[in-house]
């Protein structure tokens, strides 16, 4: 409803049923006489035995002792799970025991930019590098005979190096 219609309301909007007030004043007073009555009554029917609440606890708990406990049946058997977790470790045991490549695992085969992140990534130091090389490794005739000619080393720096890194002397 708008406002500017409010100021038009005749009636509340409350109403009664028929001969409600009529009948109203023997329905109270037949009311008041119950309410009488039942203040009257010293007894309300409910009667509690002595010390009932005293000891209420102890026999509640030795109630609770006596009551039996249902078997519980488990739906997962713990040795049926160990048998079919052991027959499935064998499976994939036997799966790559015998199901393997035949070709062996090369140096080739692995990535130089894998060898080098590994690198990179185990903070090696020279004593660590030195343990894994021989002697022969490391002999003087394999580091003197690798000369490098002029061609070799500019083809090198053409295809590798930038013109910054070689202004700046990086």
């Amino acid at each position: 409803m708008k406002k500017s219609q409010l100021h038009n309301i005749n009636e509340t909007g409350f109403t009664t049923p028929d001969s409600y007030f009529d009948t109203f004043d023997q329905r109270l007073l037949k009311k008041l006489e119950v309410q009488k009555e039942m203040a009257s009554m010293s007894d309300p029917g409910y009667i509690v035995p002595e010390n009932y609440f005293e000891d209420f606890d102890a026999r509640l708990q030795a109630r609770l002792k006596n009551e039996e406990k249902p078997k519980v049946i488990s739906l997962i058997s713990w040795r049926n799970t160990a048998y079919i977790s052991g027959v499935a470790a064998i499976l994939v045991l036997m799966l790559t025991v015998f199901f393997r490549p035949n070709d062996p695992l090369s140096i080739n085969q692995v990535e130089t930019a894998s060898i080098e992140d590994y690198l990179n990534n185990e903070n090696l130091n020279i004593d660590d590098i030195a343990s894994l090389l021989n002697e022969d490794d490391l002999n003087f005739d394999n580091f003197v005979s690798n000369t490098l000619t002029e061609e070799s080393l500019e083809n090198y720096l053409l295809n590798n190096a930038s013109i910054e890194d070689l202004i700046f002397g990086k």
